[in-house]
């Protein structure tokens, strides 16, 4: 009886990922208590370019490991299983990465819905659908399996995990509401089939803000090759801007017609001068590095201001061109030989 019992416990273990431990022979009696009102997991913002192509990851967060379930199990002589599980509530979309996808309120957007469990001292993730033991139904999934035959309390936890998709075209808006449950199930003894009684479900929350970007970058990346300028281009004058000492790029976007293109620049700002529009020098002050200088970022006659956001223009949809120009900026009354390299970013906004 017992090799056969071990022999039974090592295919469970492998089907199931728990462990069972069923001698004897009568039947135990269970209950199991919600520890959490509901589970809450913040996606934050999610920013979704837009040539995002469908079926692509767009985030994956964890939430806070919560307390899900407080079963009480008493005489369990024939043994008696405990399924902590998640569900999903949602409309099913399809598989991807071999999980199952749900849509959301938000359109383009889909979801998959696992977790990381811990019980009785066994721990595992999974997700719904991703085949490992979704053995009640497609849209629920096991997290972790466990099995007593000691009269005991056993507590369960679990982290739930959402995985963000980009499932057609998409738009912005909050994804918000119940998304799906915590669940457990109970069953006397070595019950593969079914499970014969469920707790009350813990509501699984979602909130998060997707950001759909209403134009595309097609220049990622902008370099400046200004090459050498003599030191005598500069005067005394701080302030002085060679006409040689420049080079201009064009920012190029493909956006949506409507679309309110806004710019802002952030770097370090230089600290010979006030002027919040120029650019500190890459290693400035140090040996090898040219003194006296610095750098602005111009747009249509105007150096951008660090951390300021300028309008550039609605968009008729297409094509836009933005030619940017990077100019040495004298900042003291005498320039020093050396290199003048800099860098920054420019974030770009849509209304």
């Amino acid at each position: 009886m017992m090799e056969i019992s071990m022999k039974y416990i090592k295919l469970v273990f492998l089907l199931f990922i728990g462990v069972f431990l069923l001698p004897g022979y009568s039947f135990a009696s269970y209950s199991c208590s919600p520890l959490s009102g509901s589970i809450s997991v913040n996606l934050n913002t999610i920013t979704v370019q837009r040539d995002t192509a469908v079926g692509t990851l767009l985030a994956t967060i964890t939430g806070p490991n919560a307390s899900a379930y407080s079963c009480y199990v008493s005489n369990p002589s024939s043994g008696t299983t405990l399924v902590l599980g998640v569900q999903s509530i949602l409309g099913y979309y399809g598989h991807m990465d071999g999980i199952s996808v749900y849509r959301t309120n938000v359109p383009g957007i889909g979801i998959g819905i696992g977790g990381a469990g811990s019980m009785n001292g066994f721990n595992y993730t999974t997700y719904v659908g991703d085949g490992t033991s979704s053995w009640y139904g497609s849209d629920w999934n096991s997290v972790v399996v466990t099995a007593t035959y000691d009269s005991k309390t056993i507590s369960s936890y679990i982290s739930p995990i959402i995985k963000v998709y980009k499932i057609d075209d998409a738009s912005s808006g909050v994804i918000s509401g119940q998304v799906g449950a915590v669940i457990m199930g109970m069953s006397n003894g070595f019950n593969t089939s079914y499970v014969s009684s469920w707790a009350q479900d813990i509501p699984l929350m979602v909130t998060g803000t997707i950001n759909v970007v209403a134009c595309s970058i097609k220049t990622p990346t902008l370099n400046f090759p200004i090459g050498d300028v003599l030191a005598s281009k500069f005067g005394s004058t701080v302030g002085t801007t060679p006409s040689d000492a420049q080079n201009t790029q064009n920012l190029g976007l493909d956006c949506d017609p409507q679309a309110n293109i806004n710019v802002s620049l952030s770097g370090t700002q230089n600290p010979d001068v006030g002027t919040t529009s120029v650019l500190a020098l890459t290693g400035q002050g140090d040996a090898g590095v040219a003194q006296g200088v610095g750098v602005q970022i111009v747009y249509n006659g105007s150096p951008l201001t660090l951390n300021n956001r300028i309008v550039l223009k609605k968009s008729a949809g297409g094509q836009e061109t933005f030619p940017l120009t990077a100019r040495y900026y004298q900042t003291r009354t005498s320039v020093t030989t050396g290199t003048a390299n800099t860098s920054a970013t420019l974030n770009l906004t849509y209304q």
